[in-house]
């Protein structure tokens, strides 16, 4: 079975929000549940905070919101692909 993949496709970092948040769209399936994902260039775990909810946006484009710890700043970037465990 090949694992569900997270590519970055837009960063928003919301002072307010409690991490970044991380626009993007999936690959062989969906997420059930908070995901334990894996930078693809380095193997850094990434500390996912939790799934947001959807916005038209994202019911329109398929895409997935997620909320990322802001200690993983440096892997959370526009075109990093990650994979689930």
């Amino acid at each position: 079975m090949t694992a569900v993949q997270f590519h970055v496709n837009e960063i928003f970092d919301i002072p307010t929000r409690g991490g970044l948040i991380a626009v993007g769209s999936t690959s062989n399936g969906d997420f059930i549940g908070i995901p334990r994902l894996r930078d693809g260039a380095s193997g850094h775990l990434i500390h996912v905070l939790g799934v947001d909810h959807p916005t038209p946006r994202t019911r329109r484009t398929g895409e997935t919101i997620l909320v990322v710890d802001r200690a993983d700043a440096d892997y959370v970037k526009v075109g990093r692909l990650w994979t689930a465990e």
